[in-house]
């Protein structure tokens, strides 16, 4: 038997992500570099060259 933890949002929709094209292509532009920034840094901690914290 499972137990449900939150079964209060078993009741609630989630919302839809819109399609990639939909979006404006500035805040495409915008996702994209901060994915890119996001995926830089990342790689850079793991190889122990960035100032973050883990």
């Amino acid at each position: 038997m499972q137990l449900e933890l939150f079964p209060e949002t078993l009741s609630t929709a989630a919302t839809p992500t819109p399609p990639w094209q939909s979006l404006p292509a500035d805040t495409r532009q915008a996702l994209t570099q901060l994915m890119a920034r996001l995926m830089t840094e990342h790689a850079g901690a793991a190889g122990g060259e960035s100032d973050h914290e883990a």
